[in-house]
């Protein structure tokens, strides 16, 4: 992509991106973060409401000219996690990290912001826009807390748009999923309860650990010969805790993981047979196995038409060889939400440095971004945005006429 921005515009960009990732916290606590984006809310003059679903910010943007309504969304949080990168922004939180490129997502909602006011949107443009500043997005479902507030009931939203970066990817492409984007995600645990004992006499006791260890095992079976060999979903076991010394075969092991699926039936296939495996396991072995599931994420799944227009959009602005159709991506996004509630489309933004190539992943504590994303982010989602609204007022006044 040719320059597009100041050299001015650009270092405020990067400037405040490195704000952000200096200052990372978790969900539901992103006090100073909330309060610097209210504090360039402020310096540009544009009206919000904060403190929306504890710690999010809405910001409203109007043009003069009457039109649709649409809605961009950008994700507050940082993840739990010990940054490893040796930078002059590097965290200076212990033990959280900006490692999802929730520090880009919300610098590029600025950067739209400040672009359309500079190119005086609001005085030559129609309809409005507003920018959603999402609190706990890894695991804490700001936006269903969000939308519960009842602060969008009376909102006729017609689309919502969000980025999200894809460091596979370098900067300057972006990646777009025709129909679903992001996977369901649930969380499980599965309680086993023996017979401790002494661990040199086992004969006497109903070993957990033992068919926990099994378990895992056999739960794999699930992916491999019980799925469709083009359908996707994943089970992995994240957490296998149990006993207390090397000679004492404990009570209980508790297992938990998470579910990951594309297909609703799928999802409830893998539940049901999860459920048939714990029965199994307990017969089997001679314990008591209790599963329990808490229902995470719902499927995002990617408007078709709005996947159309932003390929237009990026075409024009990145050029086609620099936009691609994507496959789904198994993590979750509670951007499905919003999507649920008024449609919506996920963009994957590239942000590796062309130069050096694919590094390192989303939620690695060595994740970084190049900074020309940006850029990349700001001037696109405000051509997707404007020009979404131009297009609809264009069939707007048809219809009148």
């Amino acid at each position: 992509m040719s320059k597009r921005l100041t050299d001015d515009f650009f270092k405020w960009l990067v400037e405040l991106r490195r704000f952000f990732h200096k200052c990372p916290e978790p969900a539901y606590k992103e006090l100073k973060t909330a309060s610097k984006i209210c504090e360039i809310l402020d310096t540009l003059k544009v009206p919000y409401q904060s403190g929306v679903g504890q710690t999010g910010v809405v910001a409203r943007l109007r043009s003069q000219r009457a039109g649709h309504l649409v809605a961009f969304r950008a994700d507050m949080d940082a993840l739990p996690l010990e940054e490893k990168n040796d930078v002059p922004y590097k965290s200076r939180n212990s033990g959280f990290m900006h490692a999802c490129g929730h520090d880009g997502h919300m610098t590029i909602a600025l950067g739209v912001i400040r672009w359309l006011i500079e190119k005086q949107w609001p005085q030559n443009g129609s309809g409005e826009i507003i920018f959603i500043f999402q609190p706990a997005e890894e695991g804490g479902a700001g936006a269903k807390a969000m939308l519960d507030t009842g602060i969008f009931d009376n909102e006729p939203v017609k689309a919502a748009f969000a980025g999200h970066m894809h460091p596979e990817m370098p900067a300057g492409q972006i990646r777009l999923a025709p129909e679903v984007s992001n996977a369901a995600a649930d969380s499980f645990s599965i309680r086993l309860k023996g017979k401790g004992g002494h661990g040199a006499h086992p004969h006497h006791c109903k070993d957990p650990i033992v068919a926990g260890a099994h378990l895992v095992t056999q739960v794999q079976s699930l992916i491999s010969r019980e799925l469709p060999p083009l359908e996707s979903a994943v089970i992995t076991i994240g957490r296998f805790q149990a006993g207390t010394a090397t000679n004492i075969i404990p009570e209980e092991a508790v297992l938990e993981g998470t579910l990951r699926t594309l297909d609703p039936n799928i999802r409830k296939k893998m539940i049901e047979r999860l459920e048939d495996m714990a029965k199994g396991l307990a017969g089997s072995f001679g314990i008591s196995a209790t599963l329990t599931v808490i229902e995470g994420y719902p499927v995002l799944v990617n408007d078709p038409e709005l996947v159309k227009h932003v390929a237009a959009c990026a075409e024009k602005i990145l050029g086609a060889e620099n936009v691609h159709s994507g496959l789904p991506r198994m993590g979750a996004e509670d951007f499905a939400y919003f999507c649920q509630k008024w449609g919506g489309v996920m963009v994957g933004l590239g942000c590796h440095d062309p130069g050096k190539g694919f590094q390192h992943s989303l939620h690695s504590p060595y994740f970084d971004l190049d900074e020309s994303v940006l850029e990349t982010g700001t001037v696109l989602f405000a051509h997707v945005l404007t020009r979404y609204l131009e297009r609809s007022q264009d069939v707007h006044t048809e219809t009148d006429d």
